[in-house]
């Protein structure tokens, strides 16, 4: 599990604040989401803590190690699009075990992480279609699957399920939910949707305009 300690970050664009002195502590096993509309900084904060975006200023930190300049392969984190971003010519089963094989781990160990991962989401038996084959709710945990095959202490999702029906939608909610459960890792969800923060969330922090304008927990 990881503590984030989120303190000043600043980033700008140009003369355009995007996140403006943002501090913010998620604790060990949380599952925090950031809430607001679109514009608002929410995906770039995520972006910060997971080593895509530069920023101009502040510190993050993970349990008390400064990774603000680390490159995102040392984070030891997953991270789940909004686009799935899955290679279309490869099987689900290869999707999942990309990451690993660039990492050069032992064949032995992808087959029984791909295994688990894919046992734990549910679909073993997707594991050789490609995601042509395949619906949008369960492209999103193949997505899922391939951030839980690298054992994160941190999972970052971004709009994850913005391209799925209202159906699948409340579907994949609950299986996020009942998945933090049973891995009692650290979870930071991004969305503009308020029924999911409060369906999903431990606690909610509010953003606008590159702040953090409240945060508590749905109650």
């Amino acid at each position: 599990m990881t503590k984030v300690h989120i303190d000043n970050l600043v980033r700008r664009y140009g003369a355009l604040t995007v996140l403006d002195r943002i501090s913010l502590d998620i604790e060990d096993g949380e599952f925090i989401v950031l809430l607001g509309p679109s514009g608002c900084g929410k995906s770039t904060l995520l972006s910060a803590i997971a080593g895509l975006d530069d920023v101009q200023g502040g510190r993050i930190s993970f349990d008390g190690r400064d990774v603000t300049k680390l490159e995102p392969s040392r984070r030891e984190i997953g991270m789940v699009f909004q686009s799935y971003a899955l290679y279309p010519t490869m099987t689900v089963r290869t999707n999942m075990a990309f990451a690993l094989k660039v990492a050069h781990a032992d064949k032995a160990e992808i087959k029984e992480r791909v295994t688990w991962a894919a046992n734990l989401l549910q679909i073993g038996h997707l594991l050789d279609r490609k995601p042509g084959e395949l619906s949008g709710g369960q492209r999103q945990r193949v997505a899922i699957g391939r951030a839980l095959v690298r054992r994160a202490k941190l999972f970052l999702f971004d709009e994850p399920l913005s391209n799925l029906d209202a159906k699948r939608r409340t579907e994949m909610r609950k299986e996020i939910k009942s998945l933090h459960e049973r891995l009692g890792v650290t979870f930071v969800f991004v969305t503009h949707d308020q029924i999911e923060a409060m369906t999903l969330a431990t606690r909610i922090a509010v953003m606008n305009a590159g702040v953090i304008q409240q945060i508590g927990t749905p109650d």
